[in-house]
């Protein structure tokens, strides 16, 4: 039997999965939660059948100044379970005398997590119309007659001609060369491949390189509409950001790769030899149906991830805070943040380059497209990006804590 115990930040943590899973499942919308790395991490999975709901819990421990995953629990409840542990949160905080300063904020969820509906008449005419043409154009095509094929006659004294005069010439005509084909592996030999390359396991590269391949497939995938279930991949990453291979997992059709972007965004290695060297690590990515994407570590985070080498010198980092400040209000025109505060963590070089962001709230996720925030962001004055070869920073980064107001100022700060 399985107990789940724990202190103020477990119990926020779970009533922060408990309620985000329920909006969920009642709604039928999917939409992405901002992340709490705080304390134990609590998350609701969907299961293999809708009946089933997944409860991961993963306990934390700090040894030597590490946070690492201690322990995982995964309880599997049925819809009525799952509802009784809503209930109990709901009767919870009905009682406003044993933590009377918790509160649960609930929002609605976004537009633009919901599909527009179309009227199923809208859907079905043009295949009606598509079936219909390819009738008449059938009808009309058996009235054509079949054309009568006649071969060529060789002309062989020609031929020959031209064959001694170029053998004369030799020096004239060089001899015809078969191109090579490229090197590529089979799908048995990039399975073996996968198993054998060295595992990524330090979390802030895993995270880092989750964020990447996360905005890379978010922004290739377009035909979201199309998908009539949810699509789960294996996916194998390199440090780079490149994906080096995927595998359709929980039924997934292996054809139904061609409704998503991975095809296009897969890097096929043609040296086993040097792909060996590469290491990589794994990831779980959801293409759900209602064109919303998940992405999580294959194994969790083995420990706690941090923002890579940090900026420390006091005086310096003043310096930046003031200059971002100034660059950000420069660009911002305020208007995206009348639905609510965005909140970012915002990196900056020695150089006072904008090397990285991340939202910190649901509408800074929602909306950081109509900030000023893509158009001035530089990953590579950090060393990180393709060409570099590794997705984490490579020079140390002031971290800062950006908040977009509603009344169009912009307040920076020590992250």
């Amino acid at each position: 039997e399985q107990r789940l115990a724990g202190g103020r930040e477990f119990l926020e943590n779970l009533v922060k999965a408990v309620s985000a899973y329920a909006q969920e499942f009642l709604s039928g919308i999917y939409h992405p939660i901002d992340p709490n790395d705080k304390g134990d991490v609590i998350q609701f999975l969907r299961g293999e059948t809708p009946n089933i709901h997944h409860l991961v819990w993963q306990q934390k421990a700090l040894g030597d100044g590490i946070e690492t995953v201690e322990k995982t629990v995964r309880l599997d409840l049925n819809t009525v379970q799952m509802f009784d542990l809503v209930e109990a949160v709901d009767q919870f905080f009905a009682d406003h005398r044993t933590l009377p300063d918790l509160t649960l904020n609930l929002t609605p969820v976004s537009r633009r997590h919901r599909i527009a509906e179309v009227p199923t008449s809208t859907r079905v005419t043009p295949i009606l119309t598509g079936v219909g043409s390819l009738a008449i154009a059938a009808a009309l095509l058996f009235f054509v007659p079949i054309p009568e094929v006649q071969e060529p006659e060789p002309r062989r004294q020609e031929t020959s001609s031209e064959t001694q005069g170029e053998t004369e010439n030799g020096s004239e005509s060089a001899e015809p060369t078969t191109p090579e084909e490229p090197n590529t592996l089979s799908p048995e030999e990039l399975e073996e491949l996968l198993a054998n390359a060295p595992e990524i396991t330090d979390p802030t590269e895993v995270r880092y390189l989750q964020r990447y391949i996360f905005r890379e497939l978010n922004q290739a995938w377009e035909n979201r509409d199309d998908l009539t279930q949810d699509l789960t991949y294996r996916v194998s990453a390199a440090l780079d950001g490149s994906i080096v291979g995927y595998e359709a997992v929980e039924g997934t059709p292996e054809d139904a790769s061609e409704e998503i972007p991975l095809p296009d965004l897969t890097f096929a290695p043609t040296n086993p030899e040097i792909a060996q060297q590469e290491p990589i690590t794994q990831y779980k990515i959801v293409f759900t149906d209602n064109g919303i994407l998940q992405i999580n570590p294959w194994a969790g985070y083995q420990g706690t991830a941090d923002y890579g080498p940090e900026i420390e010198d006091p005086a310096t980092l003043s310096d930046l805070n003031e200059e971002l400040a100034s660059t950000l209000r420069t660009a911002w025109d305020g208007e995206a943040a009348q639905q609510g505060e965005l909140v970012f963590r915002v990196a900056v070089t020695e150089d006072g380059d904008i090397a990285d962001y991340e939202a910190q709230n649901q509408a800074a996720f929602e909306l950081s497209e109509e900030t000023p925030l893509p158009e001035l962001v530089d990953p590579s004055a950090a060393g990180m990006g393709r060409e570099e070869g590794t997705v984490v920073p490579q020079e140390p980064l002031g971290q800062f804590r950006v908040v977009f107001r509603d009344s169009g100022a912009v307040e920076v700060s020590p992250f």
